[in-house]
């Protein structure tokens, strides 16, 4: 049958429709199948195959295969080494087209003597069918760099036609359509490696920052902080602190909100401590029990001391003995307890519940707080003088909004350590979850970060990553409220320069607060001289009232 002139405007008009549909897909397999469609009903061919060429640039691997007959014998299509038919002399018509960028176009495959059919042969005895007229086209873009090739098999004008050649008047069209279409599948292809290597470099990035700041916490003394993560200003200020203290017996007294991690600061004091790290780090939770059990648990008890007590019972104080006593949250002691104490501190011994002599107890005391115990004193629910015996060494311990750069390293730990916990395989954390964390207020700090990020662990699937949807509903709907609700600025004015001001303004604001009004810390983080924040702070009038535009 000729190939006539309505037969070309017709097929230009299904041309057109076929680009746009293949310059929306954004799935590199998806394209080829839409591709080889698309070349089928041009070319009326009765199925159809494409082989892509591999990343070495060796092997055209069969990637899609269309039509009854060869569908059911796509699993014995093997891949084509380029390689082989080079030394051999281009024998298979495949290899052949890629190597040369020429389209073959065969009449009668089984009276043709040119190339090497036998593998063909073979695939129609399997099928059950029989292949007369085949199209193989090279997948070359404008510039003729290969990418692969399409086989096309068995014309036929209707169903129920004879095969027919594949007249040569449409060989110019089909190579134009490869053509574009296969510049279509390569940007796709390459947007889907590059959207690959950025999370893998954005991965990569937040490793060495990680390592980066192991690295200066390791060179900045001798003291081993362990798994107690962060390289903030605020941070470094608290192991500049412990790295004084640990080769002392002073007692500490740590201040911090719940859940800043008071307790892995006194176990570390305690580690790093050459005279008792060898001994017990005994901690109680003082708020944790009622006054007569804390009692005993503190001080112990001999046999017969109260009913139901047994037999003789040594107390915490006296276990610690030669090591360190933590007493978390010592804002909420009873005062009975609160003498006792002080009498353990003064005289360093203890006397058990019933005993008629004290004991000498050496032991170093940290004790710890969320409360202010200046305000409990004036309420008289604090002995004065313990408090005194206690301060002797204070350590105020950051909240996690006051040292959000310390948000990534916190969270990738959390994220290796528990999943080690729970045998499961987390590849990584998309940066987007990352910026929406540390948008958050975490008033439970440490501790809440670490219970979102197990959430996300037990969420997210074995060798994935962690995503936004894994986090809890009320942070992603924060994260959703804040885009489409910016703030509401002071400054007034409805031209692009004004609402730029306004931005500035907040934008600094944030930082002033975040940094706690010192102006050269604020200036360092954004990344301007202090004369020229100091001229900002001015011009906004943010010196006075750095919560103005908020």
């Amino acid at each position: 049958m000729d190939y006539s002139i309505e037969d070309s405007v017709l097929a230009l008009e299904e041309l057109v429709q076929i680009n746009l549909s293949i310059t929306r897909e954004k799935d590199v397999k998806r394209l080829l199948d839409k591709i080889l469609t698309a070349a089928r009903k041009l070319t009326a061919a009765e199925a159809g195959c494409v082989y892509i060429l591999d990343r070495k640039k060796r092997y055209l691997i069969p990637e899609v295969t269309q039509g009854e007959c060869l569908v059911k014998v796509s699993h014995e299509l093997k891949p084509v080494d380029l390689h082989i038919d080079q030394r051999s002399g281009h024998t298979d018509v495949i290899s052949w087209a890629a190597l040369s960028g020429q389209i073959v176009n065969i009449a009668d495959a089984y009276q043709y003597s040119g190339f090497d059919f036998s593998e063909l042969y073979r695939l129609d005895k399997l099928a059950e069918q029989k292949t007369n007229s085949m199209l193989v086209v090279p997948l070359t873009d404008f510039e003729g760099v290969s990418l692969g090739v399409m086989k096309l098999y068995n014309r036929r004008v209707d169903e129920n036609g004879e095969v027919e050649a594949f007249p040569d008047q449409i060989e110019g069209l089909v190579k134009a359509f490869a053509a574009q279409a296969v510049v279509v599948a390569e940007n796709t292809r390459l947007l889907a490696d590059n959207r690959v290597l950025i999370e893998q470099l954005d991965k990569a990035k937040q490793v060495l920052e990680i390592e980066n700041q192991q690295l200066k916490a390791s060179m900045g003394g001798t003291l081993k902080v362990d798994n107690i993560i962060g390289d903030s200003p605020e941070m470094r200020k608290v192991f500049n602190l412990m790295e004084k203290i640990v080769s002392t017996n002073a007692t500490v007294f740590i201040r911090g909100e719940t859940g800043t991690g008071k307790e892995l600061i006194a176990s570390c004091i305690h580690r790093n401590s050459a005279q008792r790290s060898k001994q017990p780090f005994v901690a109680q939770n003082c708020a944790a029990l009622p006054e007569e059990l804390l009692e005993s648990e503190l001080f112990g008890y001999k046999k017969g001391a109260f009913s139901g007590a047994s037999s003789d019972k040594k107390g915490l104080i006296e276990l610690a003995n030669g090591g360190t006593l933590f007493l978390d949250e010592i804002g909420d002691m009873p005062l009975k307890l609160q003498t006792k104490l002080l009498r353990v501190l003064q005289e360093r011994e203890v006397r058990p519940l019933g005993a008629l002599h004290p004991v000498k107890v050496d032991i170093r005391v940290i004790a710890a707080t969320h409360q202010n115990l200046s305000e409990l004193i004036d309420k008289g629910e604090f002995r004065e003088d313990l408090y005194y015996r206690l301060n002797v060494f204070p350590i105020d311990l950051p909240a996690l909004k006051d040292r959000r750069e310390d948000i990534p390293a916190l969270v990738h730990y959390f994220v290796g350590h528990i999943a080690e916990q729970y045998n499961k395989s987390i590849s990584g954390i998309k940066p987007a979850v990352l910026d929406v964390i540390q948008a958050q207020p975490l008033p439970g700090n440490i501790r809440e970060l670490r219970n979102i990020i197990e959430r996300a662990v037990l969420l997210a699937p074995d060798d994935g990553v962690i995503e936004l949807i894994h986090l809890p509903d009320e942070m992603i709907r924060s994260k959703r409220q804040a885009v489409q609700q910016p703030d509401v600025f002071c400054l007034e004015g409805d031209s692009l320069k004004d609402t730029m001001q306004r931005l500035e303004a907040k934008v600094i604001a944030d930082k002033l607060q975040a940094h706690k009004g010192n102006q050269t810390r604020t200036a360092k983080a954004l990344g301007v001289s202090r004369r020229s924040l100091v001229e900002k702070l001015s011009r906004y009038n943010l010196r006075e009232n750095p919560m103005a535009c908020h």
